[in-house]
């Protein structure tokens, strides 16, 4: 491929990048009550978390008259009967999720790294919910077994991608 083509289908690539994302101008037009939080505002976060939050100079967003738990939530992630807590953090130019086990630091990579998407949720999805989910989605398939939560994540008030944690790892269903 000549030179020009190439630095046409990049631009083309970054040009659909570019527009996937949402502007904090068109997230604030539609939704007015957003905001950037700041991890000393969330009270009920266990101090072990706010602390790491606050080191890496995390903001957390939040739709503030959103009433679904969102961004800052608690569920079984790691294993059945343990609360682990999962916080969308955005910091520098990217967001991503933080995960506490058992509501500790435990200095876990941040999972789904991005560029800022001040539209881009997380919420708790429960084992049932996953269950019905891959009956619904591979009728003909025998469906895993979910014991625990996975966390969904995508645009507000759309479908996103779910990640579970099975086998010492995250995998997205």
């Amino acid at each position: 491929m000549k030179p020009r083509r190439w630095y046409a289908v990049l631009l083309i690539l970054l040009c659909a990048a570019a527009s996937a994302q949402t502007t904090l101008e068109e997230v604030r037009k539609k939704w007015p009550d957003f905001r950037y939080l700041e991890p000393g505002q969330l009270r009920e976060l266990p101090e072990a978390v706010r602390a790491d939050m606050e080191k890496l100079g995390c903001r957390i967003p939040k739709f503030m008259k959103w009433d679904a738990r969102h961004n800052v939530v608690q569920g079984q992630f790691f294993k059945a009967g343990q609360t682990d807590w999962a916080v969308l953090c955005q910091a520098g130019d990217k967001t991503g999720i933080l995960l506490y086990p058992n509501g500790k630091s435990a200095e876990l990579p941040m999972l789904r790294s991005a560029p800022t998407d001040p539209a881009r949720t997380i919420h708790v999805v429960s084992a049932f919910v996953l269950q019905k989910r891959a009956v619904r989605d591979r009728p003909d398939e025998q469906p895993p077994v979910f014991d625990h939560d996975g966390i969904e994540d995508g645009p507000i008030q759309r479908t996103g991608q779910v990640i579970y944690y099975r086998n010492d790892e995250w995998s997205e269903f």
